[in-house]
């Protein structure tokens, strides 16, 4: 197994270094809304007071350290010229030994060195600035030949059925978030559409398609029809890890297609021994 990591779609061994993790923080730092009254011990702490009603997190840093060597003082500056070059800007950060989480990172500071051995080996540090969560290398398409997956992974070998629903009138649909952090996804309605109401818990989305295929985008917090954005009552929800029961009701008779997508989330790295699928798990 290689031993270091990719950054816009290109491997740290393409440019013969060798990579040592510095720093790799395995959580996100809470965001804090506090406030301190006089007359009272402590404080009050706000930080779950949100539509969402949890704690929301900073992005945090990763620190490598990079080994160069080279035979001269000539080739060691010509492979520091090449890895200038390649850590620039943002792109998507994959470890090797947490191949199924990717994460959104950029280069968050300059990159320092100092020739060693007559110019012969180089350390340098990077640090990439990533969001708080990593993304799952799949979502509800689920994995595709070429992933990285252990054979005994379990993981079903097909999702549709799971992502995929028909509903006639009024129905709940169950929808299984694989990664561990909460997710905002993306919801296409097709059929014989009318007054679409969707319910999960506490929170229900309301609006009115018309006969026309729908999408509701809970991140963007849009609802759209081929006609363009259109009015909604109620409140977007996020899809808690695990499995969550969605209430769907149309107004209009017939069959409509109810189909969910996200990318799941991590915290640090994916694990689905946990995960219950159900029928669908191969």
């Amino acid at each position: 197994m290689r031993n270091g990591f990719t950054f816009k779609n290109r491997h740290s061994s393409e440019f013969g270094v060798t990579v040592r993790t510095k720093s790799r923080p395995i959580t996100a730092g809470v965001k804090s809304v506090t406030a301190d009254l006089p007359y009272r011990d402590g404080e009050y702490d706000f930080s779950a007071a949100n539509p969402q009603g949890r704690d929301h997190y900073k992005k945090r840093t990763f620190v490598l350290s990079l080994g160069i060597t080279a035979d001269n003082l000539t080739a060691l500056q010509s492979k520091i010229s090449k890895l200038a070059l390649w850590l620039t800007g943002s792109g998507e950060l994959i470890f090797d030994d947490l191949p199924l989480v990717v994460w959104k990172a950029k280069v968050a500071d300059e990159i320092l060195y100092m020739p060693e051995h007559g110019g012969t080996a180089a350390e340098t540090e990077v640090s990439f600035s990533v969001e708080p969560f990593g993304e799952g290398l799949f979502g509800t398409e689920g994995p595709l030949l070429g992933h990285p997956l252990r054979l005994d992974s379990e993981i079903p070998l097909s999702t549709d059925c799971l992502y995929e629903h028909t509903v006639d009138g009024s129905g709940n649909i169950s929808i299984v978030n694989f990664g561990d952090m909460p997710v905002s996804p993306v919801i296409d309605i097709t059929g014989n559409t009318g007054n679409i109401t969707l319910s999960l818990g506490e929170k229900t989305l309301s609006f009115s398609a018309g006969g026309k295929s729908v999408t509701a985008d809970f991140e963007k917090q849009t609802v759209r029809t081929e006609g363009g954005v259109i009015g909604v009552t109620g409140e977007f929800f996020e899809l808690s890890a695990g499995t969550n029961n969605i209430a769907v009701t149309n107004s209009a008779s017939g069959d409509i297609t109810v189909k969910v997508s996200f990318k799941p989330k991590y915290m640090y790295g994916a694990d689905y021994s946990h995960m219950d699928w159900g029928d669908a798990l191969a």
